[in-house]
């Protein structure tokens, strides 16, 4: 009989640990936290990201190609375990629905259409942060899509190499290596003089191949990039005390 207990017990204690993973059981939405769920998979045969903000039922978000810095948005619901997200041209015009399964958070898949061509895809979590929406990068108190324009036009800018762009994107002086050794930048000649060396290989790749949609954000401002080659960037007050977003840290 003893043993009979322990063996109803952990099944009762295998049933609790799977409907703790199940997102929705039913129509019991409310068992999802609101928040923003971000996501790294594939459309097709391409490599996507995305982040989805969800709100008991309703979502909304954003998704991009990899390697390609332009934002897709997207809307939908989220119902008994089955999602459906539209996507929008810039002019507000539907140009796709995403139509898929949403039986865990871990994991979502299903088929996208335009109503002419049909292509798998399978996104995977990668993290959630739980803020209020519009509010994840609330700690530069800048809104989320300056936040993620400003990150966007950076790698634009890198791409392209538009030096000139960038010096008016950074707090004067700057401790920068340059072959090496430390060095303070003071202005935007000097930064331009520099670019090259401040912009090496290693930071620029780590800076253009990053995902502006899942940036680390704290009280010290935002980062771009990865690992020990990245930049910062928060809310700074310039000398005409306009309050904007300009990069105060970079770690080449």
């Amino acid at each position: 009989m003893k043993a009979r207990k322990r063996i109803i017990v952990l099944i009762s204690i295998m049933i609790l640990i799977l409907k703790s993973t199940l997102v929705l059981s039913n129509d019991k939405n409310e068992k999802i936290e609101k928040g923003y769920y971000d996501y790294s998979g594939k459309k097709g045969s391409k490599d996507i990201i995305m982040s989805i903000y969800i709100n008991n039922s309703k979502i909304t978000g954003l998704y991009a190609f990899k390697g390609v810095k332009e934002h897709i948005k997207v809307e939908g619901k989220l119902k008994d375990g089955k999602i459906i997200l539209n996507e929008f041209s810039q002019k507000g015009k539907i140009t796709g629905t995403f139509y898929g399964n949403f039986k865990t958070i871990d994991i979502i898949e299903g088929t996208w259409s335009n109503g002419k061509i049909k292509m798998p895809f399978k996104l995977k979590l990668v993290d959630i942060i739980y803020a209020d929406y519009g509010k994840r990068y609330d700690l530069v108190s800048f809104p989320d899509e300056e936040v993620v324009k400003f990150a966007t036009n950076i790698q634009k800018y890198l791409i392209k190499n538009e030096k000139e762009k960038l010096a008016k994107l950074i707090v004067y002086p700057i401790n920068v290596k340059i072959d090496g050794k430390k060095k303070t930048i003071r202005n935007e000649k000097e930064f331009i003089n520099n670019f090259d060396k401040i912009f090496n290989v290693n930071l620029k790749k780590a800076v253009i191949n990053a995902d502006p949609l899942f940036m680390l954000a704290n009280q010290y401002g935002v980062m771009l990039g990865e690992n020990e080659y990245n930049i910062w960037f928060t809310g700074v007050q310039k000398n005409d005390k306009k309050y904007c977003l300009l990069i105060y840290t970079i770690n080449n």
